[in-house]
């Protein structure tokens, strides 16, 4: 018999054991929590004191025989011992028997036995006494009848100088406990033959030898951090503890953590035995805590029990007392499910509905509400829709998607009308829209019906609008847009604000479903928003139309470091980023979105993901990292179905299928085909991207026509549409090029010369594109120097994929110039980059004309160089734009200008395209120091972000400052 711990009781016994032999009788009462041991101690007893030749006659009292008059006693005189005549006078107790009123001095709130039936039981335990010993064991006198009760007190007094040991076992009892639960205790306190054995919970000591004995020996590595473990668990009951280790027996791990318990199935069932068994009062404080604690409310328990604070406050140290509290909260959350369980759906739906309003009422915030609003399913209060939607706001701020469908499923329930109903309508989209755009859109089809029949407000038709922008049908988006044309509650300033703001995002994005707004009227910004920098899509719409300007640019950066991502701000951060690098500012774009990507992807957002892995794969294709820009568009399709991506889907698999034409990937490009692609895609700002890709990647496969048709129609669309800007798609330099392998050089030099004409020298990559498009119509006397122009611009725009073509083609005018030594270096340059990149056609097209990238001979000129001008003018030469230079070499942009234009000087080269390969060489940086003393910055990073502000202020025209948001800021 396993018995931790209970040395001392144990030793009581055998002494009470023994007195009782030498006929000197007693009473002993075993207490303590419930399960600490109570029964097994007592059973112990009955084994001993049958080893000694004393009689054992044993009782259980139960909860559910409590009103049955002497159920306790029957069972004592049901033994062997006591003839069928004697057990029939023991128990007689005639109907009616008149009572004699009990006396206040005998402290006792029940009736007592007649005195004749006392007596009868008394002398039949007496007369066996005097043939052998007799010991009396009463296990769970707490649950015992009042008579059978009465009868033990009257036995008690009485076997002082008898051979009677009389040993009861009583759970702990708690504040508010009843008279009679105490009358027991009360009545024998006073009696010298009266001792009390008081067990704990076990210690984590005992816990550890328990569980050796139970389930084997523990490591002996780690043995007292092993027993703390199941310590914590299970409080040190032991029952609990039995429980942990069937679980585990049922779950074996091996490995380090193979002793860690684990609460299972079998710890569930104890906890709520336990609960059960310690009787109503702590049953029901355990589960109003156990709902209270689904919310962290545990606070509340006295109100919703409306009982006193210290009567609750002892309830719950009882509980405690017996492992499944630990100080008043439970040891683990298996505990708290158990006591939930074993609760009827009736009877927690009540509790949680309760809880519900004492929380209301008291002032509780509303998402702590809404844990029982939601549990309950619906309290039936009026009040329940706006705490269900304000729950359901603050669920979606921690990205709790799960909870705000939980709190809308409420909200809902408790819709008083129609405006209720569309509001958790769009809430519920909202949510969707997280994960799945496409579920988010068809969940709107109630509402369009709605819009259909004119049952939308105008208000609801503006909020209705912004959701069908996503992936709606063309023919919704300019339904609605005329209902709003009729609509007089648009006119109010919120109102107008968000229409004015949908049909800024409709222009930059659909521009071509505008113009179905039949009869629309002219629409002015609302007086709120006249004078001021407009809204993101605002901004994007006029980079389109107009171009860069300093207002549009620190808008967009503005934007990005001051706004929290979130749902609402979404829309705008990605509207930013697009401003961003469609005005060719993608360095300055590419550390914003990886961190809106990082933010994205840790708060486990697919849509947030899905579209910032699409612009960052944009971003890379722009600085021609056609790699990056493969697994970035993979990475975001992969996030969202097509149907998710609805006419968006031309962002990834553009940048996809650019990436595929630069690395010379095979046709299968793993991206849908055109025919799968959604057809109102074409009549977007992402079907234009969508033609100018394929285009390209028909060209580079020779389908010279289609490709034609491809981009010509890309220009048509923008020129239609008033978007036409070459820093977005600069579709005329591949028409340029396709014309000019078909024989139509004139028709190539037209645009050529449009090309150049619209894009400012504030925008290097826009405009060394246009300049390599120039130099491939112009004469070759010419083309030098506009490739020489293209070159630097393409470098300064950080480009790699077109400054390698730029350096490629003007490789081919040196070598047709004669210039073979410039032709190599150039060649070998643009080789180096290709096969850095991997953009396998163009290092084919350098192998065919005989380039090399093995290091010429060194130029004598460039012994002349400082350590400092050597260590520059090789990564120059390595390709490495000035910003990248100064940012490794921890210097100003300034110096690595002036640096260069030495060096150039010293050289005798016209600028880095003319840079001897033989600065490459690893001896030469070897021997190239540090820069000067006076020109480090050493490792201050918040210099360096500086000198990148000024440096992209510098070629914007901008003077405002921009810095990397950091993930932590939102």
């Amino acid at each position: 018999m396993v018995l931790i711990e209970r040395e001392t009781q144990v030793e009581r016994l055998r002494e009470l054991v023994a007195d009782c032999c030498a006929g000197r009788g007693n009473v002993v009462c075993v207490s303590g929590p419930v399960a600490s041991g109570k029964t097994e101690l007592l059973h112990f007893l009955g084994e001993f004191a049958a080893g000694q030749g004393a009689v054992v006659l044993h009782a259980t009292a139960r909860c559910a025989e409590q009103g049955v008059a002497l159920g306790v006693v029957g069972q004592i005189f049901r033994h062997r011992q006591f003839s069928p005549a004697d057990r029939e006078r023991a128990l007689d107790v005639p109907e009616n028997t008149p009572r004699i009123p009990s006396c206040d001095a005998d402290l006792l709130t029940h009736d007592p036995v007649p005195a004749r039936v006392s007596q009868v039981q008394w002398q039949l335990l007496r007369a066996l006494s005097e043939r052998t010993p007799v010991v009396l064991i009463v296990d769970d006198l707490h649950f015992a009848d009042t008579a059978s009760l009465d009868t033990l007190i009257h036995v008690a007094r009485l076997l002082r100088t008898t051979r009677i040991l009389l040993a009861v076992a009583e759970r702990d009892t708690v504040a508010g406990s009843s008279a009679a639960d105490l009358s027991w205790r009360t009545t024998l306190l006073r009696q010298r033959h009266f001792s009390r054995l008081r067990l704990r919970s076990l210690s984590p000591r005992g816990t550890g030898e328990l569980l050796t004995q139970l389930a084997g020996p523990l490591r002996a590595t780690d043995a007292d951090a092993d027993a703390e473990a199941w310590f914590r668990l299970s409080g040190g009951n032991p029952l609990l503890l039995r429980a942990l280790v069937e679980d585990h027996r049922e779950r074996p791990v091996s490995g380090p953590s193979s002793w860690e318990p684990v609460a299972g199935e079998e710890f569930a069932r104890s906890v709520d035995a336990c609960v059960r068994r310690a009787g109503r009062r702590m049953r029901d404080a355990a589960r109003a805590l156990a709902v209270l604690d689904t919310s962290g409310s545990g606070g509340r328990l006295a109100e919703l029990l409306g009982a006193p604070r210290q009567s609750v406050d002892e309830t719950l140290e009882a509980l405690g007392a017996f492992g499944v509290l630990d100080d008043a909260c439970f040891r683990h959350p298996a505990a708290r499910a158990a006591v939930l369980s074993g609760m009827s759906a009736v009877e927690r739906t009540a509790l949680h509905r309760a809880a519900a309003g004492l929380l209301r009422h008291a002032g509780d915030p509303a998402s702590v509400v809404a844990v029982h609003l939601v549990a309950a399913g619906h309290s039936g209060e009026p009040w329940a829709y706006q705490v269900a939607l304000e729950a359901a706001h603050e669920a979606l701020s921690r990205d709790d998607t799960s909870f705000a469908e939980a709190c809308l499923d409420v909200a809902g329930e408790a819709c008083a009308d129609e405006e209720q109903r569309v509001t958790v309508t769009m809430l519920r989209s909202l949510v969707d829209f997280r994960t799945d755009p496409d579920t988010a859109c068809r969940r709107l089809r109630p509402l369009v019906a709605a819009l259909r029949e004119g049952r939308l407000t105008g208000c609801q038709t503006v909020a209705l609008l912004g959701r069908l922008l996503w992936n709606g049908g063309s023919e919704e988006i300019s339904l609605a847009l005329r209902r709003l044309e009729r609509s007089s509650d648009t006119r109010a300033a919120a109102s107008a604000a968000e229409l004015h703001a949908a049909r800024e995002r409709l222009r930059a994005s659909y521009p071509a479903l505008l113009p179905r707004a039949a009869g629309a009227r002219p629409h002015h910004p609302p007086a709120r928003l006249a004078g001021l920098p407009g809204p993101m899509a605002g901004a994007l719409n006029r980079l389109l139309r107009s171009g860069p300007d300093d207002t549009i640019l620190r808008g967009a950066e503005l934007t990005l470091q001051t706004t929290v991502l979130d749902d609402d701000s979404f829309d705008t951060l990605h509207l930013a980023l697009s401003v961003l690098v469609y005005a060719d500012r993608a360095g300055l774009a590419v550390d914003w979105c990886d961190a809106l990507l990082r933010e994205s992807t840790e708060r486990d957002v697919p849509a947030w993901q899905a579209l910032f892995a699409a612009l960052r794969a944009e971003i890379a294709v722009r600085q021609g990292d056609a790699r990056l820009a493969e697994r970035h568009s993979r990475w975001a399709m992969g996030l969202m179905s097509m149907r998710s991506w609805g006419v968006l889907i031309g962002s990834p698999v553009s940048s996809l299928m650019l990436s595929a034409t630069a690395t010379g990937t095979a046709t299968d490009l793993g991206a849908p085909a055109a025919s799968a692609l959604p057809e109102q895609m074409f009549e977007t700002r992402f079907g234009a991207q969508y033609l100018y890709a394929r285009g390209r990647w028909r060209l580079a496969h020779n389908l010279l026509q289609a490709a034609l048709d491809d981009l010509t129609r890309c220009g048509r669309l923008m020129r239609e549409w008033d978007i036409d800007q070459p820093a977005f798609v600069p579709w005329r330099g591949d028409v340029v090029a396709t014309l000019l392998r078909l024989g139509r050089t004139e028709e190539a030099r037209g645009l050529a010369a449009e090309q150049l004409s619209m894009v400012p020298v504030a925008q290097p990559r826009a405009r060394g594109l246009a300049l390599r498009t120039a130099a491939s119509v112009s004469d070759p006397r010419r083309r030098a120097t506009l490739l020489r122009e293209a070159v630097d611009l393409l470098d300064a725009g950080g480009d790699r994929l077109e400054l390698a073509h730029a350096l490629a083609d003007l490789s081919e005018v040196h070598s047709r110039a004669g210039q073979s030594g410039r032709a190599r270096m150039v060649a070998g340059r643009a080789s180096a980059l290709a096969e850095e990149h991997g953009y396998a056609p163009l290092s084919d097209r350098l192998a065919e004309r005989g380039a090399r990238t093995a290091p010429v001979e060194r130029d004598a000129g460039a012994r002349v160089l400082s350590g400092s001008e050597t260590q520059v003018a090789s990564l120059a030469a390595a390709g490495l734009s000035n910003r990248e230079i100064a940012e490794k070499l921890f210097v100003t942009v300034s110096t690595v200008e002036q640096h260069l234009t030495h060096t150039y000087r010293k050289l005798r080269v016209r600028g880095r395209a003319d840079l001897p390969l033989a600065l490459l060489e690893p001896d030469r940086r070897e021997e190239a120091g540090p820069p000067e003393p006076e020109d480090r910055l050493g490792q201050q990073r918040e210099r360096r972000v500086r000198d990148r502000a000024q440096t992209s202020a510098g070629a914007s025209g901008s003077g405002s400052p921009s810095s990397p948001r950091s993930v932590s800021a939102s």
